[in-house]
């Protein structure tokens, strides 16, 4: 019998989000392998709350901690990644019966409740991990127990989709018995050996995922509702039945299915305990995913680079997104566990054998062995130690202190990164005419001054001159007004690139292919303007080395679709250096390129391949293969060891020290000695609530002649996105953090000297942000969460 039916009303009967507190405790997680040792301090003083969520019968079992005076200053510089998804304040759990939710010690004290832990990163739910809340002896008896049936009046609700007050007392003690039981055979912080299983009809993520895993989660009527797809009466869990496409199977693999439920963070599983996967060649260079449950086929999808696809091998799992055909949108996040790694090794085989041909229409089998291992091994799990990442892991906790110190600093003087626009200017011989053309224009470029802390965004026939400040804000300088050739032509600048010491900038303009104008800074007019060549376009331009801007170096490299070449402005007629040139004859359709502290040259293609450079007038060194889809942009660190390319849904990172040489592939060809390359993309999850197709801007390292590079940022619609440079090459490759704004933003950079503050170029408005700003999608999702206190 609950206590909770005789007490009527007074819990689940009030209208607060929060049932009932347990105000006084600690936590503790209980895992007998844990090197610290099995009963680990988490938080020193918390509060354990039972919260009402806005799906009905659901609730969370939520642990807060509680500062005293001046400690959660303190707090801030702790590792997070010493705390799960980088919950430094809060801990939640979905209450279900997979947590084995028990009580711990006699009536009379001390009190103490304990759980296992349903998203337990090792991939095994309901193992002998878990959480304690340890509570204070102050508090009495009866709190305790009504925390204790509330819990379990919670399980019963969430289990039976019904208010428990409807139900019998029969029905109420039969399901708390066996609750209580399942609990009492598995033991929670040691080791066992009785296999954990779950009550029938609960079914349970059993080999687990890392992003993350099913707590038991089941889909509701409200959860069908959502779904963008109308149910058939045989679909199960909702999921309806669909035509599946004629064609040659590749590959052959039985997987368990599984749907990932933004409302509680979990992948719940579909229909029987075993689906039958294929993909299917379905015409020249076109393949389909098809997954077939109970003989219907349930899922029927093109294998396309939007799917944003992650293989993890621990896990044996394959977790992709669904994509709304007619708007591109991401709708659902799936999952598809293997009995082996072996299976999934066989199926990452044949899917990226069908990503290359279905993008590069042309066969596999005729790309050498070592090409489709680069191409395979680029869909690896994201669990993998890249070449140096030991050393730096053991710097990580000093140096992230020292950056913490610093936010904190810049944080009592500043309050904001302060927003510029852009208005009219006091050029005494602007017009209306002349005005109007720029009113009608966004900002569509930025460019960071690394010399005299300037950035400059391009809006129109206009420029845009910020200040950076001391305290890491932004303070608008003035506009450039009416940018004009020197016979007086309007134009909106279609590139430009920062030059001499930033004392003047380079712009190319969209009606001369062939030119590049060169503008005085401290004037804000064009003074110069270059032909670089009378049949050769320009359509981009690179420094001559990394950090030439700050020096007074006036050469400078262009690119065209299949050619390099070096500029000297110095020279009479042709600016471009017959003797500095490397053209092919073939069209490479050379996209974007990018320099290294030594001069050496990394240049992309819309195929996606990249061609390392040593000198501007020779043949490439180094060939790295493409994916199939086009680098929009790239950059490279200063001794060029690591290059990252932008495709339009991935970032791939890239090694280009050859193993056991001490030379990169910028001096030497790579041969069969090519890395790994390292795809940095959003979880699948996290694009089922971005609802927004991804759409990358290039991304950039942070800069700093001498400094280390350590962030990478990025953006893709209204979110700047930055991971962890130095725990990307420790593998961890989902180690993200985000920030949104209300307008989709156009570009991004860092400050130059560190990484701590980024500029980021807005269609109306330019701000100046801190990294500590942003948020890891999982607390970013739970601040805006059914969750938390606003409905999803």
């Amino acid at each position: 019998m609950f206590l909770l039916k005789s007490l009527g009303g007074l819990v689940f009967g009030k209208a607060d989000a929060d049932l009932v507190q347990l105000k006084n405790g600690q936590l503790f997680r209980l895992d007998a392998s844990n090197p610290k040792g099995v009963r680990e301090l988490v938080f020193k003083d918390a509060v354990a709350t039972i919260r009402r969520t806005t799906t009905p019968f659901n609730y969370m079992l939520v642990i807060t901690r509680v500062y005293e005076e001046g400690e959660e200053e303190l707090g801030a510089n702790e590792d997070p990644d010493d705390l799960l998804d980088d919950e430094r304040d809060e801990r939640s759990f979905l209450i279900d019966e997979v947590l084995l939710f028990r009580r711990v010690g006699g009536r009379s004290g001390p009190h103490s409740i304990a759980w296992a832990d349903a998203e337990d990163a090792s991939g095994s739910v309901g193992s002998v991990r878990g959480w304690e809340f340890a509570v204070d002896p102050s508090t009495n008896e009866t709190t305790v127990r009504m925390f204790e049936e509330t819990v379990y009046g919670c399980m019963f609700e969430r289990k039976f989709g019904k208010s428990q007050d409807g139900s019998s007392d029969e029905e109420q003690t039969r399901f708390l018995e066996r609750v209580k039981a399942a609990a009492a055979a598995r033991p929670i912080g040691f080791k066992a050996e009785t296999k954990f299983s779950t009550p029938k009809k609960q079914q349970t993520l059993d080999a687990g995922f890392k992003t993350p895993p099913s707590g038991g989660a089941r889909r509701n009527t409200e959860t069908q509702k959502q779904a963008q797809t109308p149910p058939s009466n045989d679909a199960p869990l909702g999921l309806p039945a669909v035509s599946a496409p004629s064609g040659e199977p590749l590959v052959e693999e039985k997987a368990q299915l599984y749907i990932y439920d933004p409302r509680i963070f979990q992948f719940a599983p579909i229909g029987q305990a075993v689906s039958v996967m294929q993909i299917l060649e379905t015409g020249p260079f076109q393949y389909c995913l098809v997954v077939i449950d109970a003989g219907v086929p349930r899922i029927s999808q093109p294998i396309d680079d939007r799917m944003n696809p992650h293989f993890a091998h621990a896990q044996a799992s394959f977790t992709w997104v669904w994509i709304d055909e007619a708007t591109g949108v991401p709708l659902h996040t799936f999952c598809l566990k293997f009995a082996s790694e072996a299976e999934l090794s066989t199926f990452q085989q044949a899917f990226g054998r069908a990503m290359y041909e279905a993008s590069h229409k042309e066969r596999f089998s005729k790309v050498k062995k070592d090409e489709q291992q680069y191409v395979v091994r680029a869909f690896q799990d994201a669990d993998v130690e890249m070449a140096d990442a030991g050393d730096e892991e053991e710097e990580w906790e000093e140096e992230e202190e020292e950056e913490e110190d610093e936010v904190e600093e810049d944080e009592k003087e500043a309050k904001g990164g302060l927003v510029g626009r852009l208005g009219p200017g006091d050029d005494s011989d602007e017009d209306d005419e002349e005005q109007e053309q720029a009113d009608g224009s966004k900002n569509s470029q930025l460019a960071v001054g690394y010399k005299h802390n300037r950035s400059f965004v391009i809006r129109g026939n206009q420029i845009g001159v910020f200040k950076h400040t001391d305290d890491d804000q932004l303070k608008f300088a003035t506009t450039i007004n009416n940018v004009r050739t020197l016979n007086g032509q309007y134009f909106s600048p279609r590139k430009v690139m920062l030059h001499e010491q930033d004392s003047s900038m380079l712009l190319m303009n969209p009606n001369d292919e062939h030119g590049v104008y060169k503008m005085d800074l401290e004037y804000g007019k064009v003074v110069e303007e270059w032909k670089v060549d009378d049949n050769m376009s320009v359509d981009d331009l690179v420094p001559d080395s990394k950090y030439a801007q700050m020096t007074p170096q006036k050469t400078l490299i262009g690119i065209n679709h299949n050619a390099i070449f070096r500029i000297d402005p110095r020279l009479r007629g042709n600016k471009r250096v017959d003797t500095e040139t490397m053209q092919y004859q073939s069209k490479n359709n050379f996209s974007s390129a990018a320099s290294t502290g030594k001069g050496e040259l990394a240049v992309a293609s819309s195929k996606g391949e990249i061609r390392l450079f040593n000198k501007v007038n020779m043949r490439a060194k180094t060939q790295l293969p493409g994916l199939g889809d086009p680098i929009i942009g790239i950059d490279v660190t200063e001794d060029g060891r690591w290059i990252i390319a932008t495709c339009r849904n991935y970032l791939l990172l890239i090694d280009t020290e050859i193993k056991d040489e001490g030379k990169s592939g910028f001096q030497k060809s790579m041969g069969a000695k090519k890395p790994a390359p390292k795809r940095l993309q959003l979880k699948p999850e996290h694009l089922n609530w971005m609802k927004a197709p991804v759409n990358f801007t290039p991304a950039k390292f942070n800069t700093g002649e001498g400094e280390a590079e350590k962030t990478i940022v990025t953006s893709s619609g209204p979110f700047v996105i930055t991971w962890n440079f130095r725990r990307v090459k420790a593998g961890r490759l989902y180690d993200y953090q985000i920030k949104k704004y209300d307008d989709n933003v156009v570009a991004d950079n860092f400050k130059y000297g560190q990484d701590r503050a980024i500029v980021v170029a807005l269609p109306e408005n330019v701000e100046m942000v801190t990294k500590n700003k942003l948020q890891t999608p999982t607390k970013y999702l739970k601040s805006h969460s059914s969750i938390v206190n606003s409905p999803y």
